[in-house]
């Protein structure tokens, strides 16, 4: 196998095989891609330093296995590879297989461990990697090939919502407080309405109020204004014409994800984020989407909200690596300063 590095001349052919992987999110187009290029970074003692993207392919011959986005980040103590980028709000990336019909199982596998190394030995010994952090998106479930090569792997999760059982049983699996609250909403004259780009100022100052974002403004108003309308959405709760909070959802395959916003907020003791969730949902039923998908069921501070609407636990991998030298380091600082985690 061999890894090239992708240009803007192959986006066709990389969005060609994200679109039609099982693995491949909207994450993985080549725009968004390379937004996150230019507004991801990585901050250090001495600086900010900039992401830059290599978008690898990997070949068989002249066949293609797989892609690989990562995101490369030369700091003075350390060389960082990362899929997702870092300060992006982007909670999964990792590998992307080309889609084979006439292939049998242990070939997969077989293909999955060889594209592994080689892109292990390009990050190791190309990019000269000392940390290397990769999140799959759920579509992977074998992280063997990771272990083998002495990452350390541990489980995340998000939360899938299956829409292709209809309004009326997803209504009935939410918790009790959640129709309840739905109701109150409505009853107290709650409103939620599609958003435009100046909603998006609104979203991220509830966030970075509660210190609940990385990312800049900028990043995410370029993300709304250079995708496709059917792959971004806004949905804004409101009373009396007023904004309360707002939600950014993109919509790929036949996918909808909840990605950005909905922070903790309340009007009258009325939280406005069930109905807006449940609107959400809603508008992806109408559309004939099949699932349905709220970001971040790992996160414990934000667990007692998100269980409430029953979405099936959909696991994918966190694949860490340090040099031997940074392991090292890394132990004798957390050992001198062990309020640090």
């Amino acid at each position: 196998m061999e890894i090239t590095i992708a240009s803007d001349a192959d986006q066709p052919l990389w969005d060609d095989i994200v679109v039609n992987s099982s693995e491949g999110t909207l994450f993985h187009t080549w725009k968004w891609l390379k937004i996150m290029e230019k507004h991801s970074s990585k901050k250090s003692f001495s600086g900010r330093y900039k992401g830059k993207l290599y978008p690898l392919i990997v070949w068989k011959g002249k066949e293609i296995i797989g892609l690989m986005p990562v995101f490369f980040y030369d700091t003075p103590y350390l060389k960082i590879a990362s899929s997702p980028p870092l300060s992006v709000e982007v909670g999964y990336l990792g590998p992307v297989m080309k889609k084979k019909m006439d292939i049998t199982s242990y070939k997969q596998q077989i293909d999955f461990h060889e594209f592994q190394k080689k892109i292990d030995n390009f990050l190791k010994n190309t990019l000269n990697s000392n940390y290397i952090r990769i999140k799959t998106s759920p579509g992977v479930s074998d992280p063997r090939p990771f272990i083998w090569s002495n990452y350390e792997v541990t489980p995340d999760y998000t939360y899938m919502i299956d829409l292709s059982v209809g309004e009326k049983k997803i209504w009935e699996n939410f918790s009790h407080t959640v129709r309840k609250r739905i109701n109150y909403a409505k009853k107290n004259g709650l409103t939620v309405e599609t958003g435009d780009k100046e909603d998006i100022e609104i979203i991220y100052n509830l966030l970075n109020g509660r210190q609940r974002i990385q990312a800049t403004k900028e990043y995410i108003v370029e993300i709304f204004e250079n995708l496709p309308r059917e792959n971004v959405k806004i949905f804004v709760a409101k009373k009396d014409d007023i904004p309360l909070t707002g939600r950014i959802l993109i919509c790929y395959k036949n996918k909808v994800s909840a990605w950005m916003g909905t922070p903790k907020s309340s009007i009258d003791g009325i939280s406005p984020n069930y109905i807006l969730y449940w609107e959400s949902i809603l508008w992806a039923c109408n559309n004939n989407f099949k699932h349905f998908e709220i970001i971040g069921a790992a996160d414990p501070t934000t667990y007692p909200f998100k269980v409430q609407f029953s979405g099936e636990i959909a696991p994918f991998y966190t694949m860490k690596w340090h040099s031997s030298l940074n392991r090292l380091m890394s132990s004798l600082y957390h050992g001198l300063y062990p309020h640090y985690k």
